[in-house]
């Protein structure tokens, strides 16, 4: 850790019975001076509490004795002594064994086996074995569960306070980032309520909360917090290690932000402290190595790595830790730009060398940096060891990390060495066509795609077949359900958002515990949840139809990697990309986006996307139904709307139909679903503009004025029930939600930039506006089972967009709770095209139809329909598309009707035999 967060507790050496006067005011002058020189000057502090020591040892005062070594402990903390802490912890274990049942005796016993659990986690922690540390940290913590925060002392909330405050630092390391953010707001909320004058304390979280901030890539935010503490350092000026840790940190920011001048302001300011802590000089010629990297002084950087390398040794004994392995790292990454490569993976394996698996993403970098350097080497098969070995570790990590956003930074880690291995596996195949070289490049790109919605669906296996008991799962989606529900208070209430954050803390850490112990006690449960198999291609190839194709892409730094299959073959393909290539995709978007955007532009716009992405692989005639998987900015694209001829218009989607789905493996999962009844549960609700939901600045939901004829429209496709205004309400869609195969919803879904996992569809209007709303999050505890469910409400498959796992949007949250296939939109839409598309691909569905023909069938219709006028425009009818299983629904399409048909058929056949047979 940067800087010791321990703050000396002072305890009484006046408590000693039995002590003569001279002896204690001897001891008072020793510790007065000691003092002074505490956290500053580590031989002359040293100096002054061995003496203490001592004197106590020649008068047999254990308690002063331990006092002392407690106290030292925290002041060779500050210089990072750990030769010296680990010979004063000898001592109080030996005293402790020999005093035992002396300490406990003690008035306060609970203050000194905290303290000595404090100075053994702060050890541990320091020398890198986390796991220990947090043991250690975890007892303290746990030993005030009884007692609530302001009935402690002082020194007893300082060790709560503090061993909280390590368990988030050790979270943070372990790149678990919304845990640790978790651990530091609630610290910071008990110090602003039980001790608001201690500015030390609360200055010291707000900084390391920054930490975590940064990692999250909320520079302005963490900046804010790094500055205010600053300021507080700089005007007391006694404590350089915060200084110089704070401004490092504002430098760091930065630099990310390319601000080089504002960067050198705080590197010069940390070179100012420095003489007062030089063990911080490792860290300050870090920094400057990436201030000349950013100005391309590669001689430079490696220099100023060098000095951070000579610097660390210097100062630690430790030369098995995270630090020194992000410094080789770091080296690594400069000797890659300057095309060093041999010495690159020379930095890559001591960093390997001396670093755990256990250390997430700086293991998963050191492993990327590996295959970038051997990729380069052109050793394309040790490449594919490599890679082979960190999609294991991938894999061992991610089931340890509980929230989705740290498996999501986790993933995006590893996405370089994805990238390397599809290189590797990609010229491999070029050079020998051997399809082995496909095979491993399918292994890659499925790995890299849709973990968190895998998870999802092997958690509902695990449920369902690890023979946890019922009670346990119960209390598991009880107490999921209970944190999702505040943090949507949490989200809309603008006071008293304290409590509420201290109950969602303690009930995340309840929740927690529970997986733990149930990954411990039902191993098979653990397994199903976590052990993510990739389907087999050869397997999954057998699954397709001779019409169908899939077509999965990879979206790299460099490249798109294209990898084609279809029922008897496979291959794989490379589209080189630069920054020309990734604007052409946004002005596309906006373009489709716009029904004012100019169609003759669009299409010559288009052709050029459709002869890069599709051209040279659509060979044949035969292959009419498309399964694409989209990574990255391609999936802001509608494929249907493409076009395919370079003189005229003429769409894909006239010849083609169009799916797509997150991975093959989750295709292969879906299609493993067993069919429901097909009736139809319809909602739509009434908006008349007049009612503000949880954002202000989203406006006011208007009139959807032709939702209920859209829904109308639909019942006479297929059997079912149908809910309108005020009856479409949140309440009616969970209660009825069970008993139908198929879920419409034309309503306004409204996505949120800011909070993605509360984007929402809305429900009829009610004077608590938020009853009938449904989040994205909701979705997560909801079981839905449907065979399809369309979201027909603008925007509803946008979402955050992350690296292999796509959108996090209303469509996505859908496939969370048990969907088999999504329809949503990805543009605002217009309601009246709405209705007649919609009124199409349900009458298509009816008649037998596959979900992706019957969409494709609805959409070339209305384009036919409008061929002369404005509605024409892809805008119209190409936001609609169509996710996971597209199998046809079995129709209930007037069955009533056609039974009567049969039987006025049949008598009248009877009829005109029977009058047949009386004329002969």
């Amino acid at each position: 850790m940067r800087r010791l967060l321990i703050i000396p507790i002072l305890l009484s050496f006046f408590a000693t019975l039995g002590q003569q006067n001279a002896y204690k005011n001897k001891i008072n002058m020793l510790l007065e001076k000691g003092y002074t020189h505490y956290g500053v000057q580590k031989d002359s502090g040293q100096y002054y509490f061995k003496k203490i020591e001592q004197l106590a040892l020649d008068e047999k005062d254990t308690l002063t004795v331990l006092d002392m070594l407690i106290t030292s402990n925290r002041h060779l903390g500050y210089f990072y002594d750990l030769n010296g802490i680990r010979k004063n912890l000898q001592k109080i274990d030996q005293i402790a064994k020999e005093e035992s049942s002396f300490l406990q005796n003690l008035e306060d016993a609970l203050l000194y086996r905290n303290s000595i659990r404090a100075d053994k986690g702060n050890y541990y922690f320091k020398l890198g074995n986390n796991n220990r540390a947090k043991s250690y940290f975890n007892e303290i913590k746990n030993s005030y569960q009884n007692y609530s925060p302001e009935s402690l002392t002082t020194d007893h909330f300082e060790l709560l306070s503090n061993s909280i405050s390590f368990l988030a630092k050790i979270y943070q390391l372990e790149d678990k980032f919304d845990l640790a953010k978790d651990y530091y707001l609630r610290i910071i909320t008990l110090i602003k309520k039980v001790t608001p004058e201690n500015l030390n304390s609360l200055n010291i979280n707000y900084a390391l909360l920054a930490e975590v901030l940064t990692e999250q890539g909320d520079y302005k935010q963490a900046n804010s917090y790094l500055k205010m503490t600053l300021t507080d350092a700089l005007k007391l000026n006694n404590n350089p290690n915060r200084i110089i840790n704070v401004a490092n940190n504002l430098a760091d920011n930065y630099l990310v932000l390319s601000k080089k001048d504002s960067a050198r302001y705080y590197l010069a300011l940390m070179e100012i402290h420095l003489d007062r802590s030089p063990h911080f000089k490792e860290l300050f010629h870090r920094t400057s190595a990436k201030l000349e990297y950013e100005s391309n002084n590669i001689e430079g950087a490696l220099s100023e790595i060098d000095s951070a390398f000579d610097a660390y040794l210097e100062h630690t004994e430790q030369t098995n830790s995270e630090t020194l392995a992000n410094i080789y790292l770091e080296r690594g990454n400069i000797l890659v730009f300057a095309k060093d490569f041999k010495n690159a993976l020379m930095a890559a394996d001591q960093g390997l060398e001396i670093l755990p698996s256990k250390f997430g993403t700086t293991y998963l970098e050191l492993m990327a940096l590996k295959t970038n350097s051997l990729l380069n080497m052109k050793k394309h098969n040790e490449v594919n060891t490599v890679s082979l070995l960190a999609v294991s570790t991938l894999d061992s990590l991610k089931s340890d990390y509980q929230y989705s956003s740290d498996k999501i930074n986790l993933i995006e880690k590893t996405f370089p060495l994805f990238e390397s291995a599809l290189e590797a596996n990609y010229s491999l195949f070029k050079k020998t066509g051997k399809a082995e070289h496909v095979t491993k490049a399918f292994f890659f790109m499925e790995k890299s795609k849709s973990v968190l919605l895998l998870e999802a669906l092997m958690a509902a296996k695990a449920d369902k077949f690890a023979q946890v008991p019922d009670s346990l799962l119960e209390k598991e989606r009880i107490l999921r359900s209970e944190i999702t529900t505040l943090k949507k208070e949490l989200l809309i209430e603008s006071n008293e958002k304290e409590p509420l954050r201290s109950t969602i803390f303690d009930l995340t850490e309840q929740q927690r515990n529970l997986m733990e112990s149930m990954s411990k006690t039902y191993p098979e449960y653990y397994r199903l949840r976590y052990g993510r198999n990739t389907t087999d291609l050869d397997d999954f190839k057998k699954t397709l139809d001779r019409d169908e194709l899939l077509i999965s892409y990879f979206y790299g730094n460099e490249a798109i990697y294209t990898l084609v299959v279809d029922k008897n073959a496979s291959r794989i393909e490379k589209i080189e990309i630069d920054a020309a290539f990734e604007n052409k995709l946004k002005s596309i978007h906006r373009m489709l986006s716009n029904p004012k955007s100019n169609v003759a532009a669009l299409g010559s716009a288009t052709y050029e996307l459709y002869a890069r992405l599709l051209e040279p692989i659509l060979t044949s005639e035969d292959q009419r139904k498309l399964i694409i998987i989209t990574d990255g900015l391609l999936n802001y694209i509608p494929f249907a709307a493409l076009n395919t001829s370079p003189e005229d218009v003429s769409y894909l989607a006239e010849k083609h139909a169009i799916s797509y789905v997150n991975s093959a493996t989750l295709l292969s999962e879906l299609r493993q679903r067993q069919p429901k009844q097909h009736t139809v549960l319809a909602f739509a609700p009434s908006f008349d503009g007049t009612v503000n939901v949880s954002n202000a600045d989203r406006g006011k939901l208007l009139p959807l004025p032709n939702n209920k004829k859209e829904v109308a429209q639909i019942l006479t496709s297929f059997n079912g029930r149908s809910f309108i205004d005020k009856e479409a309400s949140l309440l009616n869609f969970k209660s009825h939600l069970s008993s139908f195969g198929i879920v419409h919803l034309a309503t306004h879904a409204i996505f949120d930039d800011r909070a993605p996992e509360y984007s929402y569809l809305a429900f009829s209007q009610s004077e608590n506006a938020m009853e009938n709303l449904l989040y994205v999050a909701d979705l997560y505890n909801l079981k839905v089972d449907a065979d399809l469910v369309t979201l027909s409400a603008c925007e509803s498959g946008i979402g955050d967009l992350k690296r292999g796992e796509g959108f996090m949007s209303l469509a996505r949250g859908f496939f969370y709770s048990g969907a088999a296939s999504i329809a949503s939109t990805l543009w605002k839409i217009n309601d009246a095209s709405t209705t007649d598309l919609m009124h199409g691909f349900y009458k298509n569905l009816s008649k037998g139809d596959a979900k992706d023909v019957a969409l494709q069938k609805a959409q070339v219709e209305f384009l036919n329909v409008n061929r002369q006028n404005s509605f024409s425009h892809p805008y119209y009818w190409s936001g609609f598309v169509i996710s996971g299983n597209t199998a046809p629904l079995s129709s209930t399409y007037n069955w009533s009707w056609l039974l009567i048909g049969v039987i006025v058929l049949l008598v009248g056949i009877f009829f005109y035999l029977k009058i047949r047979k009386r004329n002969t």
